[in-house]
């Protein structure tokens, strides 16, 4: 009799289960329109997401042509907030020419200026920005100290700080904030003779730093890296810096680095990632697309990589190729790829155009993409489309905790129970499986919906084991489930906050 209550309630389990199935496939939240009541007004370079649905965008105008030999000379550069965004709304008064005025559309010639006091900096060829947990947002400057300019995003408008760090001489491109303020900075150009070609420095709250002080602003930078001949447009790190990641663009490669901010970094050779020599344009697209900006997600870890052509739009676009790499943070395996370009045709029919419905910007240029941690929500831009763009995960992020620990082939599929029982908020799953497989670990909730898919790919035979971690959800009973063809198993675990 118990058999069959339990057979019955593991029928009622599958049926439920089976409802709240996904599609595992990204797609738009939303995008802004492009027009005068909430568009950028011009060319979107950069996106720093402060949290949910709160973002600025860096407007960087296309210089003149020849535009590979004045990058940092543009014909405007501005920024826009954005609070409670969708694709019609949110749009908040940036600091244009020292006033809290918005930018008005289609217009050139406007530049944002960062101002305190007597004190002012006008942007000038800045190509990127980054946000902190706190709301600030800083631009990557190219005036002629090569500052790095903080102002505040807030509800009623984006606001100019005290504070601002001369760079030195070089042109820089990347930056980036780690959940320790730490800010890091890197040149857009390496050579033999420079050896600092990153720079990370305090936080602007640090004792004993130089953001706030009138007439100084200059402070040495913690640690360096040492960087070869070649062209670098995009950065980022691990919250807590143990890992940082640079852009080699002429390289088409993403590099990882091993350390700390005041101790320094170290080149991670067990990190490999470089794009394919037919990883190109198609449809009759110019110039050859490379990695530019980078964003890296915490939980699940995760690497974010922008690909594209950069300021080449082609006979039919340089549109058909735009996309975002996610890649395995220790390895740089790719784990799935967000194909703007292959969206924006299906949405629209065409590559060069953009929906009014908000659900694609069109003219696919992904020079940079960001991060919202809470969803997670993935946020781009699309250079010629004149907008900001927010992407979500139908389905669980690729788990990247995965250990085989025996390749031992056993006599038979076995899922055993998790470790901790109960736990807090990590527990480990050990599995073997008999035969080569598309193998699926999926976690429920008691009333079926799925939380999370630990586990979606072919694996080879052998012991793993994948660790949970279940920081986000609330406490109580969860259920986890192996599928591995026509092998199938379910247990319980509790977990306690």
């Amino acid at each position: 009799m118990s058999k069959f209550i339990l057979l019955s309630v593991l029928c009622i389990m599958l049926g439920v289960f089976t409802a709240f199935s996904q599609t595992n496939e990204w797609h738009t939240d939303y995008v802004t329109l492009d027009d005068a009541a909430n568009g950028t007004g011009y060319q979107v370079a950069s996106v720093a997401v402060t949290g949910p649905n709160q973002f600025v965008a860096l407007v960087t105008q296309t210089p003149d042509v020849p535009v590979l030999s004045n990058l940092f000379t543009p014909p405007g550069n501005y920024l826009v907030g954005y609070w409670d965004a969708d694709s019609t709304m949110g749009r908040v008064p940036s600091p244009i020419g020292g006033q809290q005025t918005a930018p008005q559309y289609g217009v050139a010639g406007q530049y944002t200026i960062w101002q305190y006091s007597l004190d002012q900096v006008q942007l000038q060829g800045a190509w990127q920005i980054a946000a902190d947990k706190n709301g600030n947002i800083y631009v990557a400057n190219n005036d002629v100290s090569h500052n790095i300019l903080v102002f505040n995003l807030i509800a009623s408008g984006l606001v100019s700080t005290e504070y601002r760090l001369e760079t030195g001489d070089q042109n820089i491109w990347g930056i980036e904030v780690d959940t320790s303020g730490y800010v890091y900075v890197v040149d857009y150009e390496g050579d033999d003779v420079k050896t600092a070609e990153v720079r990370v420095y305090a936080g602007i709250d640090a004792p004993g730093t130089n953001w706030a002080t009138f007439g100084g602003h200059v402070d040495p930078p913690v640690s360096t890296i040492d960087l070869p001949t070649g062209i670098y447009q995009g950065i980022t790190v691990s919250g807590d810096g143990t890992a940082l990641y640079i852009s080699a663009t002429s390289e088409r490669s993403v590099w990882r680095y091993s350390g700390d901010p005041v101790g320094g970094y170290t080149l991670d050779a067990g990190f490999s990632y470089t794009m394919a020599a037919d990883d190109t344009v198609d449809d009759g697209g110019l110039g050859t697309p490379s990695t530019l900006g980078l964003a890296y997600l915490d939980e699940p870890p995760l690497v974010f990589a922008a690909a594209d052509t950069f300021l080449y739009i082609g006979t039919d676009g340089g549109y058909p190729y735009g996309r975002i790499y996610v890649l395995h943070p220790t390895e740089g395996t790719p784990l799935d790829t967000i194909d703007i370009a292959a969206w924006n045709l299906a949405i629209t029919g065409a590559y060069n155009t953009g929906s009014s419905n908000g659900r694609a910007g069109g003219f696919t240029s992904v020079l940079d993409v960001d991060v919202e941690a809470t969803q997670p929500g993935i946020y781009t831009q699309t250079y010629y489309g004149w907008a900001v763009e927010k992407w979500l995960f139908d389905g669980n992020l690729p788990a990247v905790g995965i250990e085989k620990i025996s390749d031992q082939i056993p006599q038979a599929f076995l899922l055993k129970q998790n470790y901790p029982n109960p736990f807090n908020p990590e527990t480990i799953i050990e599995f073997t499986i008999r035969q080569s497989d598309q193998v699926i670990l999926d976690i429920f909730n008691t009333v079926g919906q799925k939380v999370g898919t630990l586990i979606n790919e072919k694996m080879s035979p052998g012991t793993y084991q994948v660790t949970f971690n279940a920081g986000q959800l609330p406490s109580g009973v969860y259920f986890y489930r192996i599928k591995a063809g026509t092998y199938f198993d379910i247990k319980k675990m509790t977990l306690l906050k």
